[in-house]
Parts: C-alpha cells; sequence; structure tokens
C-alpha cells in the first residue's frame, strides 16, 4: 500500500497557497477558508480530527494552539510562529469567538447549533488543492501533518524535538512517517548502477 507522502518541494507549497487564496477570493458566505486549513495544518503539526474542532478564541490573538488529542488524549501545546499567527489572526478578524473555525454549513441534527467541517471534507480539500498544484504522491489527511514534520526535520535536524511534537515513542517511528527513511532509501538505489553489466 503506498503510504501518504509529505509535500517537500517548497514551491509546491506555495502553489497551494496560491490555489487556496484564490479560492477564497470568490468563496460564498459560510464556506470554509481553505488559506487558513493550511496554514493551521502546516502550521501546528496537530491531526486533521483534532485541528478541525478549533474554536476561534481557541486561536485568535494565541501564541500557542493547545488541543486534547482525540486519537491519543495527549495534551498538545504547539507555538505558532509568528508569521503564521499574523495571518491567522487576520483570516479570523471579524469571526465570533465561539464559531468553529472550520464551520460546517450543516447543523447538528439535536442541537440545531453549526458543527464543525467531517474529516472527509477535510481530506476533499486538502486532495484537491494538492492535485491542482501538481503534487502526484497520494494525499491524505496526515499530508499537512507530514509536510510540517519533514520540514522542521530538514530546518532543524532535530528528531528528537520533532519526535516529541508529533508525540511518537521512537526516532525511527519519526523518520518513518515523515519520509526521511524512504527518500534516503531512494537515493542509495539512484546510486546503483553496478548491477546492469554496464560502466
Amino acid at each position: 500500500m503506498k503510504l501518504v507522502q509529505p509535500i517537500r518541494d517548497l514551491d509546491v507549497l506555495q502553489r497551494c497557497f496560491e490555489i487556496a487564496r484564490e479560492h477564497d477570493r470568490h468563496r460564498k458566505t459560510g464556506e470554509v477558508c481553505w488559506e487558513l486549513i493550511l496554514l493551521v495544518g502546516l502550521n501546528t503539526s496537530l491531526r486533521v480530527s483534532d485541528f478541525r474542532r478549533f474554536k476561534v478564541s481557541d486561536l485568535r490573538g494565541k501564541d500557542y494552539a493547545q488541543m486534547q488529542a482525540k486519537k491519543t488524549g495527549k495534551e498538545a501545546r504547539i507555538l505558532i510562529n509568528p508569521q503564521a499567527r499574523k495571518e491567522i489572526n487576520r483570516l479570523l478578524a471579524g469571526r465570533r469567538a465561539d464559531d468553529y473555525v472550520f464551520q460546517s454549513r450543516q447543523k447538528d441534527s439535536i442541537t440545531h447549533k453549526a458543527r464543525p467541517i467531517t474529516r472527509q471534507r477535510c481530506y476533499q480539500i486538502i486532495n484537491y488543492i494538492a492535485r491542482k498544484a501538481g503534487v502526484e504522491e497520494r494525499i491524505g489527511c496526515h499530508t499537512l501533518r507530514k509536510t510540517f514534520g519533514y520540514h522542521y526535520y530538514q530546518t532543524t535536524g532535530d528528531v528528537v524535538s520533532l519526535q516529541r511534537i508529533l508525540g511518537h515513542s521512537f526516532q525511527r517511528e519519526t523518520l518513518v512517517y515523515i519520509g526521511v527513511v524512504q527518500e534516503n532509501i531512494d537515493e542509495s538505489m539512484m546510486k546503483m548502477n553496478m548491477l546492469t553489466g554496464k560502466r
């Protein structure tokens, strides 16, 4: 089975943001802001199932994104870098504090209150953006989280901190998760030319 990969190319990531912003310029009232999905997903290291539940008050004006992870039950407290924080605050300006950041237009059938978008809807948006940007690798709900991890590691080389950020038990698990182990194997295999009978 082909695993979900991070988006490694920074030019492709830039294109993803351009596609999201183009969509947002024409979005209808009540539609989710695609740029916000990219900003939050790429700058918090959180799973889609967690960050889709943020309320505006959880992010606007905050230095940290804090959340109890749905999958593990662990508390996550992630510093949002100043540039991302500035853009998130800009996109959340004027929104009600108790709204979901990624609010669905559908209401809960019992409470009749707004719900956050589904994990499936988030996947559809991420997949659409990535495909339109030219990404050919498999896209999934973990694409943004893996992309964060990959670029964090490429920037810092600090697998110990990244392991803690992602909540992994082992460093190798982290390197496999962000695709670095496979990338190293692929690079090594590209150098193998002695088995062709040609020099």
